[in-house]
């Protein structure tokens, strides 16, 4: 292998060197290994070190020879590695802050196994987000020993409504992370966390030690907190360790602790089933923050009046089985409010308003009206803690409210006026606004009432479809979900008041085409929403067949469609959602709008989901061999960006197809005498057109008698590009209307379609 290789990540250029070179020799894994980990794993690793200063344990020649402790950024790095100079007590440090994939691409080049930030971003240096308990045993000691210790701290800590979070530490313990907001000193943090460690040891002094002197432990497991300190670090979760078998400082859950044998567990070789099994279980983390206890006032205190508004919902929960947040039952005097989406027995929406130190809530099966005066149904339920405001999870199968639970809308609410029956007030966020009554009618039973005509516009006008980049090799970042690309019709579907409406991906309504999708109450949980999807017709074997699903589109006439629908029905595999019961969503990532989709829909034979997974490479060779037309990678961590072709979403295929004008066509001679020969094509690119040469392949008798006559009635134009054809007296030009879909192998140097194919009239194109 060559010395360097050049290459470029997210638009910047890299040198990489001696890729070859093992840096795992028990395991034989390769420095071009470490770097395509990193790679991968480099939307996790950001979150946790991203603005941090790093200092970097380096292995040039491999785990077992010299290591090199760095602090200090080489002189010689990029001018993009962004510098942090720290005063240390007898110098001035720049330490290293990477906030990008090419900066973690560079770090592995370096042989930077181990990446150690610190407790705090560069912008807030005097105060810490967490604080840190390594779980470290002795020599020799069962790791049973350390989960055991490891539940005892995470309970001692939740008594002081803190919330633990845990990793191994790709060694011998466990590193457990308490989030704290960033408002506390390190000596105040530091003095805190001292006065825990000292009583939970007290508590405890069988098993576990503050000495860091190994012959003073007497066989007990070190609760190490002195990496707490402002000069110290703790290896990065997502970070390689240098032990042999390449172990990872990997995030777990609780429940997950119980299954490990031992912290070495989760290693390069299986980080990716754990991650495509769990996911980052540390993703709601700076959620949880809480300040120091030693620093909360006593306004913050428990309190007797929020502690009874919240007996309710403590009697209904297990808390070692929920996720929901334990209630640290304080009085507040806030005016914030959350609507969240329950994916429950049934899809409805909680709306939470916040009431002395409680969120007042009630379960809206249908979602907040959207319009004057329409009213809704709403179920009061218990009061919740505030620590649900902003709650996302999974409530386990068996438990009150089992399901999944999403933030919906998260905002601040003005009160109008209260009374014991009725509550009227306005709500303001970036995803909701509206003023809105609440009353009581009987029992449990409420309505709430829409009374503003403020509502989103986005209903009611057509919104352009994000396009896709194409790519010629499957993407291996974890970010990335695959999908088949369906051949069909690009479409977008409205559903308001249980009517569907199908809008073409240039605006053109084709609803009345394709009846059999016009079932809203029986497809759609939902009440109103914007989908996007393809429709298709499959032959047996469920392959898409492109030419079918063009047919039910030139199909004309009520009783030629509706035996159309019998003979030639049509699917339509949604994959993305726009606008869901009165919110534009396209600012979500990915990841959450397709699990808003797929809680949307009914199971329904016509309407389908289009299923994504994470071996972008097996569904690529699946598809290869179904001989499908190839497959889409799309980024989970992307927003939706109406009319925009952009890297969000990218196309791998086995051919290219393009979406073509018809510019003219050529007369036909010998068999095709009373026919064409050949189809002129083009795209237009600003107020030019650009040649693509000539299709005329792709066509039976039939289908060649039907585009005649469609290209007749167009009307003859002039020539309209400047290059020379072959048998120009031969050739007749029409109005550039008709839009066609062709596949081809490569361009040529003249930038022609090479071994082009025609697939089918483009209708759905035309505007």
């Amino acid at each position: 292998m060559s010395k360097y290789v050049h290459t470029e990540v997210d638009g910047i250029k890299l040198k990489l060197s001696n890729l070859d070179k093992v840096l795992y020799p028990d395991v034989g894994i390769s420095k071009a290994e470490v770097i395509q980990y990193y790679m991968k794993i480099a939307p996790y690793l950001i979150k946790y070190i991203g603005n941090r200063p790093l200092t970097l344990i380096r292995y040039p020649d491999g785990i077992d020879k010299t290591k090199f402790y760095s602090k200090s950024c080489p002189d010689w790095a990029p001018a993009w590695i962004k510098r942090e100079n720290i005063q240390h007590s007898e110098e001035s440090i720049p330490y290293a802050v990477v906030n990008n994939t090419p900066g973690i691409v560079w770090l592995a080049n370096l042989a930077a196994l181990e990446i150690h930030p610190m407790q705090m971003v560069t912008s807030s240096m005097e105060f810490p987000d967490h604080f840190i308990f390594d779980i470290d045993p002795p020599e020799g000691a069962d790791f049973e020993g350390v989960k055991h210790i490891a539940f005892k701290l995470k309970q001692f800590l939740e008594s002081y409504h803190y919330t633990p979070f845990i990793k191994t530490s790709g060694s011998k313990g466990v590193h457990i992370i308490v989030p704290i907001i960033a408002q506390h000193s390190h000596e105040e943090m530091v003095d805190c966390v001292k006065g825990l460690a000292k009583l939970f040891v007290q508590q405890n002094k069988d098993t576990s030690t503050l000495n860091l002197h190994k012959g003073s432990r007497g066989g007990r497991t070190l609760i190490d907190i002195y990496r707490n300190h402002m000069a110290q670090t703790t290896v990065s979760a997502y970070s390689l360790r240098a032990k042999p078998n390449a172990s990872i400082s990997c995030p777990i859950s609780w429940e997950q602790l119980d299954e490990l044998n031992s912290s070495g567990d989760i290693d390069i070789r299986n980080i990716d089933e754990h991650l495509e099994k769990y996911g980052d279980v540390w993703a709601n983390m700076d959620k949880k923050a809480v300040a120091l206890h030693t620093k909360r006032g006593q306004g913050e205190e428990a309190n007797e009046e929020v502690q009874k508004k919240l007996d309710s919902y403590l009697k209904k929960r297990d808390f070692d089985k929920t996720p929901e947040p334990h209630p640290v039952m304080k009085m507040t005097s806030q005016n914030r409010f959350s609507v969240q989406l329950h994916d429950a027995s049934n899809l409805h929406y909680d709306l939470r308003l916040e009431d002395k130190g409680v969120l007042l809530s009630w379960a809206i099966p249908k979602g907040l009206p959207t319009g004057l005066g329409v009213k809704r149904l709403a179920i009061r339920t218990e009061d919740h803690p505030m620590e649900y405001l902003d709650f996302e999870g999974t409530i386990p199968k068996g438990e009150y409210g089992a399901g999944e639970m999403w933030v919906f809308a998260l905002g601040e609410t003005k009160w109008i006026k209260k009374t014991d029956k009725s509550y009227e007030f306005e709500l303001d966020s970036k995803q909701l606004k509206g003023h809105f009554k609440l009353y009581k009618t009987k029992g449990d039973q409420w309505l709430i009432e829409k009374k503003d005509e403020a509502q989103s516009k986005m209903l009611k006008e057509f919104v352009k479809p994000q396009l896709a980049d194409v790519i010629k090799k499957v993407p291996t970042s974890y970010n990335y979900s695959f999908e088949i690309k369906w051949d069909g019709i690009r479409t977008l579907i409205y559903v308001k008041n249980d009517k569907v409406q199908i809008f073409s991906r240039s605006g053109r309504d084709i609803t009345s085409q394709f009846p059999e999708l016009q079932i809203a109450p029986d497809a759609f949980e939902i009440e109103s929403g914007i989908f996007d999807g393809e429709i298709i017709s499959m032959d047996e074997q469920g392959r898409p067949i492109f030419s079918d699903v063009i047919s039910r589109l030139h199909t004309g006439g009520e009783r030629s469609i509706q035996a159309a629908v019998s003979k030639n029905p049509v699917y339509c595999y949604l994959f993305d959602c726009l606008y869901l019961d009165g919110r534009n969503i396209c600012s979500e990532p990915l990841k959450k709008r397709q699990a808003w989709l797929r809680v949307s829909l009914k199971k329904n034979n016509q309407y389908r989901l289009s299923e994504g997974m994470s071996d972008g490479q097996a569904l690529f060779d699946a598809a290869k061999k179904m001989n499908l037309e190839g497959i889409m990678a799309k980024d989970l961590t992307k927003p939706y960006e109406i009319g925009v072709r952009n890297r969000n979403w990218l196309k791998i295929k086995f051919r290219e197809t393009i979406s073509v004008q018809i510019l003219g066509y050529t007369e036909g001679k010998g068999d095709r005498s009373n026919l064409f020969g050949a189809l002129h094509i083009a795209t237009k690119e600003d107020d030019s057109w650009k040649y693509l040469g000539k299709v005329g392949t792709g066509f039976d008798e039939a289908k060649m008698i039907e585009v005649l006559a469609i290209l007749k009635q167009q009307g003859e134009s002039k020539k309209l590009i400047e290059e020379n054809i072959e048998e120009p007296q031969r050739t007749v030009w029409i109005n550039p209307k008709l839009w066609c879909e062709v596949q081809y192998a490569s361009l040529t140097n003249k930038g022609t379609l090479r071994e082009p194919v025609f697939l089918g009239l483009r209708p759905d194109l035309e505007s």
